[in-house]
């Protein structure tokens, strides 16, 4: 049997200059400064089996390519044409050879934040923070592990509708599209604000394009139709909870997938919820211990899947850290088997209020409420026998306050009863002793 060759990392580098574009190959990477009197618009790696030309002549041959001069590097610019690039790329990007946005920098917060309003868009200069967290976008390669996740049979003949992505540009687009057939799709909806600070086709690299707001795109496997056509004005609004996208919502999808504004995910979840549509959306970890959520994970309402996310794209294609589950309607059945007698857990402490604190391990023999990190949740434990009780704790250990988690308890008690003693008790936060004006987190 032949061995199937391994991937290997390359570099592909977009510039611009007078309405031309030029696309190639490597020179030195993420080194490569770009070539004197051109604008350099990024420099990707991809992963490749052999070398970047393949990909290159690929695109070359697109019909949006429209070579100028001798060679067939150049093409004049068109934003139909930086979708049909972008289509072929992002697929390929390699993560972890993206680098980094600089989230330490040496300015103070208030510098950062008034740098940032001056600016008045996304900024991840060498200096600063990221500011604007709601700046984080999916790459393909997570898309496919959601899809994967659900299992191929969950999409058959279903009508999968994305109400916070860009046709052409979203990975969940892309992916959607390019498995259109072998997911048996019925059909693929986008709703799209042209102004998003996100937008490979044009609007990131210049204002030139901008004659619309938005629209919707709807594929079903043959034809694309995009309303309002290419060239019409357009009044489509700018949010998911508008009464046109709410439509779509309500009345064509069976599957509501996205990764919406983080600070926006309450708002979002509820609206979705309204639908009785599956709903698979991103959102930050800590959205487990948002207290809106109680009633959603005591009722199986919300669930996670199994599954930690933690690098997205920034629109100055860099890799950015945040945290993040994917949390979904439909129930989820996964359990943990990270599960031990206390006396067998290395990691654990008693708080100020005498609360037992565990973080990746979860005791088999302690009936009393406990609190956790995040992470029992999402590897299943609220389907191992324990129930949630609180979704927001904060312990306090030698004054100082320690990170937020959650309170579980044994379904059973030691009697094999139903453990409903704990089920309406507050449970109150010690409250740390101020010492100057220290910041006493830990």
């Amino acid at each position: 049997m032949a061995k199937t060759a391994k991937s290997k990392i390359d570099y592909v580098i977009l510039e611009s200059c007078n309405g031309q574009l030029e696309l190639h190959r490597g020179r030195g990477g993420y080194a490569w400064k770009g070539q004197k009197g051109k604008k350099l618009e990024w420099i990707l790696p991809i992963k490749v089996q052999d070398n970047a030309d393949e990909i290159l002549k690929i695109i070359y041959n697109l019909p949006e390519w429209n070579s100028v001069g001798k060679g067939k590097e150049c093409s004049l610019d068109s934003k139909e044409l930086r979708s049909a690039i972008w289509k072929k790329i992002f697929p390929l990007i390699s993560i972890s050879d993206l680098p980094q946005v600089n989230e330490n920098g040496s300015m103070s917060d208030l510098e950062r934040l008034n740098k940032t309003r001056t600016k008045g868009r996304y900024n991840d200069d060498d200096d600063m923070i990221s500011i604007e967290s709601d700046e984080c976008y999916t790459f393909y390669d997570d898309v496919e592990t959601i899809v994967k996740h659900f299992g191929i049979d969950y999409w058959k003949n279903k009508v999968v509708y994305m109400n916070c992505d860009d046709a052409g540009q979203s990975a969940f687009w892309i992916y959607f599209f390019n498995n259109f057939k072998r997911l048996k799709l019925k059909q693929i909806i986008s709703t799209r604000f042209d102004g998003s600070k996100l937008d490979f086709s044009g609007s990131l690299f210049s204002n030139q394009w901008n004659e619309y707001d938005g629209f919707i795109v709807k594929y079903d496997g043959k034809k694309t139709l995009r309303i309002p056509p290419v060239g019409s004005k357009s009044n489509f609004p700018r949010s998911y909870s508008d009464k046109e996208c709410m439509s779509i919502a309500n009345n064509e999808a069976d599957i509501i997938i996205t990764n919406p504004p983080f600070s926006k995910f309450e708002h979002f979840f509820k609206c979705m919820q309204s639908t009785r549509k599956d709903i698979i959306c991103f959102g930050n970890g800590a959205a487990v211990q948002y207290q809106w959520t109680k009633d959603l994970w005591q009722n199986k309402k919300i669930s996670v899947i199994p599954f930690e996310f933690n690098w997205f794209l920034t629109p100055t294609f860099k890799k950015k850290r945040a945290k993040t589950y994917v949390y979904t309607n439909k129930q989820q059945l996964h359990t943990t088997n990270k599960i031990k007698l206390l006396s067998e857990i290395p990691s654990k402490f008693y708080d100020e209020k005498g609360m037992l604190v565990v973080d990746n391990f979860v005791p088999s023999d302690y009936y009393k409420p406990f609190a956790i990190s995040v992470s029992p949740i999402k590897n299943g434990i609220l389907n191992s026998g324990y129930k949630l009780l609180q979704c927001s704790y904060r312990p306090v250990i030698n004054n100082k306050y320690k990170f937020k988690r959650t309170i579980i308890v044994k379904e059973l008690n030691e009697k094999g009863k139903p453990n409903n003693e704990f089920d309406n008790i507050k449970f109150e936060e010690a409250k740390i002793k101020k010492v100057g004006q220290e910041k006493l987190f830990d």
